[in-house]
């Protein structure tokens, strides 16, 4: 479908060429012949990062569309890959002529317009990127008249992607509301802030700085990976400002869509479509969250990371407070059961009576106080997806045997019914226990054992990895001084050797809450030895020395100051950066003051 023809006129009274669609629009688009694959369209969006493509005939006359959601559709309703593109395109397209209006094109309800010259043969492309590039422009110009500033308010509102425009300082000037209920908070709230104190993980700051676009960077966002477009905006030769943009939410969508195109096509054709990749081995994941980079803790992770992609159980062993559950959220972030729910269960902290109930759930008049309708299990609940079974090793035993009959017949029975569900879940099970000798002892079922001890992870005690203390303090210092907005803590190097001595029998947990206990107290910036709680100074000295381990930690005790003062050199310099040299603004954003800041800079030999 071409734009009505008797708007041409009126169209084509243009002020300034540079608001014509030729000036913004993509030159020499990629396309798609109507013969060709959906498979090869497939693999054209994915090469070039786009989500739309013109199908054109031999004279270059647009036929048709074909887009992602187009191809999501197609999967859904079973279509091979390897079916030509005339079958599944959208055949009535909304072109534009590339002398139009920028302001003609917002206004067609398209997010990707093909652009033809008078012969109606392809010329370009235009997105709304482009759209929006070109009113950030004459950025400027629009803040001038009340019509134009109403203009570029509605693109921004009407935009499916989050949108921020911040000034040459990085303060917020505009922010659309998408953007703004994504982040959870209201409009009126960001603007005139700093974008770095909203936007976590942001970079558009950092643009200013070097002129540089960042197009298609991964940002995450809210716990999730976001696809993002940094614009700088240039006027008379010098940044003036930028402009942010969400491209879609969710990344690995696409990749997920790709997977199953895949797995299709080995099932009809038994070919693999091997230009095609399926997983995203560099986008960040749970694994990442994970902190310690001691050799220990890194082969667990290796390890983690293989098994995550099998539907294998799992068992994760390990003193309390080790982190099993990071690592079972972890695995089936990154697992074939990642689309479903991840759903933990404490073995341990549910009372017998009920742990039956908890786990496959009742019907209706199944017991005294019985829901009406009914409940379903946890067993139910995780269908799909990952069922964490914590401290599996406090199960009663009549409990053991029902979980392993569910296991091997992967369906259960809710308490009080007769009918059997089905589910399709992957087991992560884990125990600070030894289930070995609960075995012999006969408190722990053999054959339940063997069903969960399938694959095996055994997580370091804190003792174990000690090299990783410094940098979960520095990591938890900072969290919590930022989160209780109390001004950057340090520790003294005596506070940090007590700490590296002491035994951490509540391992990572009981570091955690040290930390969140001492930055909430410490009246001074620099934690000193004497705001440590008592048991840390009643601590038996008698048996660290004896502990090989402790003695082998007194010869890293020199390496771990400057491994403190790295990181905290590496901050100055960060916050320098982001307040533009600024000393003052470095200081607050530091938390400390001044004076401090100019001795530190001294001490690191820092010049600004």
């Amino acid at each position: 479908m071409l734009v009505n023809e008797e708007k041409k006129d009126t169209r084509m009274r243009n002020l300034d060429g540079s608001d014509q669609v030729w000036k913004w629009m993509s030159t020499n688009p990629h396309t798609v012949f109507p013969t060709q694959t959906i498979k090869e369209a497939i693999s054209i969006l994915q090469t070039y990062r786009i989500d739309g493509l013109p199908v054109v005939n031999k004279d270059t006359r647009v036929v048709g569309l074909i887009t992602r959601t187009r191809l999501m559709n197609c999967f859904l309703k079973g279509v091979s890959p390897d079916r030509p593109v005339a079958e599944v395109m959208t055949q009535s397209v909304i072109t534009i002529e590339k002398d139009d209006t920028i302001t003609t094109a917002y206004e067609l309800p398209v997010g990707r317009l093909p652009v033809v010259d008078e012969t109606g043969r392809l010329v370009g492309v235009l997105t709304r990127t482009d759209i929006l590039k070109s009113y950030a422009k004459h950025i400027d110009q629009l803040q001038e008249t009340l019509h134009i500033a109403e203009t570029l308010s509605t693109i921004l509102e009407s935009a499916y992607e989050g949108i921020a425009v911040i000034d040459a300082n990085g303060y917020i000037k505009e922010f659309n509301n998408a953007y703004a209920r994504f982040i959870g908070k209201k409009r009126e709230e960001v603007i005139g802030k700093h974008v770095s104190t909203i936007i976590e993980n942001t970079r558009l700051h950092i643009v200013i700085q070097t002129g540089v676009a960042e197009k298609g960077y991964i940002q995450r966002i809210q716990g999730q990976d976001m696809v993002v477009h940094r614009i700088p905006i240039w006027k008379d030769g010098k940044v003036v400002g930028a402009i942010g943009m969400l491209i879609f939410e969710g990344v690995t969508e696409l990749y997920d869509i790709l997977g199953r195109m895949q797995e299709l096509s080995r099932q009809v054709s038994g070919n693999i479509i091997k230009d095609i990749p399926v997983t995203t081995p560099n986008l960040p994941d749970g694994f990442a969250r994970i902190i310690g980079q001691s050799e220990k803790i890194q082969a667990v992770k290796r390890m983690a990371h293989k098994v995550a992609k099998t539907p294998s159980t799992v068992l994760i062993t390990g003193e309390s407070g080790t982190g099993k559950e990071m690592f079972a959220k972890a695995i089936h972030e990154l697992s074939p059961f990642a689309e479903g729910p991840f759903i933990s269960v404490n073995c341990a902290a549910i009372p017998e009576h009920l742990l039956e109930a908890e786990l496959f759930g009742y019907e209706e008049g199944a017991f005294t106080g019985a829901k009406k309708g009914g409940k379903p299990g946890k067993f139910e609940l995780a269908h799909k997806g990952t069922l964490f079974l914590d401290e599996v090793g406090d199960m009663p035993l009549f409990m053991q045997s029902k979980i392993l009959r569910a296991l091997q017949e992967r369906e259960i029975e809710r308490v009080g019914g007769i009918a059997k569900h089905k589910v399709d879940v992957r087991i992560v099970a884990a125990t600070n226990q030894k289930l070995e000798s609960m075995v012999i002892e006969g408190k722990f079922r053999e054959d339940l054992y063997y069903r969960l001890n399938i694959i095996r992870i055994e997580i370091p005690s804190l003792r174990e990895r000690r090299e990783d203390i410094p940098e979960l303090l520095l990591q938890y210092l900072t969290h919590f001084s930022e989160r209780f907005g109390l001004g950057l803590k340090s520790l003294s190097s005596e506070t940090m050797a007590v700490l590296m001595n002491y035994r951490w029998p509540g391992n990572v947990r009981e570091l955690v809450n040290t930390v969140e206990m001492l930055v909430s107290l410490s009246d001074s910036n620099i934690i000193q030895v004497h705001d440590l709680p008592q048991k840390f100074h009643e601590f038996d000295r008698a048996d660290r020395t004896a502990s090989p381990a402790i003695d082998a930690d007194k010869d890293l005790l020199t390496n771990i100051k400057d491994t403190v003062y790295m990181r905290e050199k590496e901050l100055i310099m960060r916050a320098l950066l982001e307040s533009n040299g600024n000393k003052a603004a470095t200081a607050r954003r530091l938390g400390i003051q001044r004076s401090t800041l100019y001795e530190k800079l001294k001490k690191y030999e820092i010049r600004q």
